[in-house]
């Protein structure tokens, strides 16, 4: 675990909700850095005072702009359908690139160390996807073009939980 590292995963870290044992690997790094140490109880405390912040402030759109809002969302939709099939469409292109890179990155052993623990992790939980990566490691080239409809399902979620910016391999 590094620095860098260590500020992408402190929400995690600080809400509860991170691996235990990425956990405990960044337990040891604050244990030996003393300016991630600083940083982790500031944005604790900013945490904190965001959070009251948020008590006292009520987040609500009234509800005729959230109506006003949803009918010209609509209509544009309606107005320009391919236009939403092409964006649709180029979505749908993006995550599959998106998700043989990960897929190859994991194969070739080369994902970064935050993205490696969070893949063992999942495959120590979830038995398709570990037989999937087993199979493809032991071939040493992914399975197949198309993804069983699980794996592929968690490979986006986990690309999902990586922060803003963060990229899933070595480069």
């Amino acid at each position: 675990m590094n620095c860098k590292e260590l500020a992408y995963m402190l929400a995690d870290y600080c809400n509860g909700t991170m691996d235990p044992r990425l956990r405990e690997e960044l337990d040891a790094h604050l244990s030996r850095c003393e300016p991630c140490l600083a940083f982790t109880k500031t944005f604790r405390a900013t945490c904190e005072g965001t959070r009251k912040l948020r008590e006292a402030i009520e987040y609500s759109i009234p509800d005729e702009v959230s109506d006003r809002l949803e009918v010209f969302v609509r209509a544009a939709a309606l107005k320009y359908p391919e236009k939403m099939r092409e964006y649709r469409d180029q979505v749908e292109r993006d995550r599959r690139e998106k998700v043989a890179c990960l897929v190859k990155a994991a194969t070739d052993g080369k994902l970064s160390s935050a993205t490696a623990l969070l893949m063992e992790s999942h495959c120590a939980a979830c038995a398709e996807c570990r037989g999937y990566f087993d199979a493809s490691r032991k071939s040493g080239a992914p399975q197949a073009v198309d993804l069983p409809g699980g794996v592929r399902s968690h490979l986006i979620a986990l690309m999902q939980a990586l922060p803003p910016g963060e990229e899933f391999f070595l480069a």
